[in-house]
């Protein structure tokens, strides 16, 4: 597309999406994509609506407390519960922080919560201790030649059996008021390399996928660029197909009560395409990820829609009623599902259209 000096960047991509068509990506296979349940974050991740994370990789997603990872990895198992090309894969929920508590049925739903097992369900390591224990529970299932999610949650919450022993130790050594010299806590990232490593290649040949979680740290290294790390090393950011940060951006309050927080995620690693992209979106707690509130702030900004706010929206005659505020405008989508496809598919249309924009217009270097 190319840019008119005169006519605004947003001015071309509203005149040209209602005439363009539709465009997908002609190397990812649909049925291999695995839907995030934003349609803004599959555009970031796979240029696709069908899905962001692909079968057989790991992806890495990372952020602070209460800023919606669990509940963006958990929502991959309820948006795979309705995609044919997942019924004979396993939901592997490995709980190690044991600290979720959502309502499963409600926030995901009754079909993908009977789905959801632990990775070794009624033994006495039903969740993964340590990175070794972890490694051995992958291996498990991938050696049952049976697909599967796999969701760690978290990272940061596993031990390593090097420093578990360091540590009893430790202890024995003070109650008989000795202190125990050697380092501690260096095992995990020596060990995540090869885990990771072994994982991975492992994930490739079973189509499988597995989700890491990782909590946001401050990177205390003078000679970095960046304010925020993670553990594990670099193991996690060389290995993963995708990596994204998660951060909240802004409390959602009603009645002065905070119910939800919009959030930004940044894929700052991207196998599929190669793109660094951010998104934005509501995470609400009773509800989850806003995924029509989204699309429909999308299109605003980049000028497809006119309005917001407490201001009815004047959606163009992309819709069959009439134009009215965004909070009735989201009501009316969710009631139909054939409505809801219809504003994915034109998010995805003005999302191209933006990223032609971005193209720099040469031949190819190479034919």
């Amino acid at each position: 597309m190319q840019r008119s000096k005169k006519e605004p960047l947003k001015a071309q991509i509203k005149r040209h999406a209602s005439k363009q068509p539709e465009k997908e990506s002609t190397v990812i296979n649909p049925e291999d994509l695995i839907p995030m349940g934003s349609t803004l974050l599959n555009l970031a991740m796979s240029d696709t609506i069908h899905g962001g994370a692909k079968k057989g990789t790991m992806i890495n997603i990372i952020g602070a407390s209460h800023g919606g990872k669990t509940i963006l990895a958990l929502t991959c198992f309820a948006e795979t519960n309705r995609k044919k090309s997942f019924d004979d894969y396993q939901f592997i929920y490995d709980d190690v922080e044991r600290a979720n508590s959502f309502d499963m049925v409600r926030l995901f739903g009754n079909g993908a919560a009977k789905r959801i097992i632990a990775p070794r369900n009624g033994t006495e390591n039903e969740y993964s201790p340590t990175v070794q224990h972890f490694h051995a529970n992958v291996n498990y299932w991938i050696k049952k030649s049976e697909p599967f999610i796999y969701i760690l949650d978290s990272f940061d919450a596993l031990d390593a059996l090097e420093d578990q022993k360091k540590t009893e130790e430790m202890i024995q050594g003070l109650e008989k008021g000795k202190e125990t010299a050697g380092t501690y806590g260096m095992a995990k990232a020596k060990a995540a390399s090869s885990i990771l490593r072994n994982v991975t290649s492992s994930l490739a040949n079973s189509k499988a996928a597995l989700f890491v979680v990782s909590q946001v740290r401050d990177n205390v290294d003078p000679m970095s660029f960046s304010k925020e790390t993670r553990s594990g090393g670099r193991a996690l950011k060389f290995y993963a197909s995708h990596e994204m940060w998660m951060h909240s951006i802004k409390a959602i309050k009603k009645k002065d009560t905070v119910i939800g927080n919009t959030v930004r995620v940044k894929i700052s690693k991207n196998k599929l395409t190669g793109k660094v992209r951010e998104v934005k979106f509501d995470v609400y707690y009773d509800y989850g990820i806003d995924d029509i509130g989204a699309c429909i702030a999308y299109l605003i900004e980049q000028g497809r829609w006119t309005g917001g706010g407490s201001a009815k929206i004047n959606h163009d005659g992309d819709f069959d009623f009439e134009n009215c505020t965004k909070s009735k405008m989201v009501q009316l989508i969710g009631d139909s599902q054939e409505h809801y496809m219809k504003l994915k598919k034109l998010t995805a249309k003005v999302w191209h259209e933006f990223e032609d924009s971005l193209k720099l217009g040469r031949k190819p270097k190479y034919e």
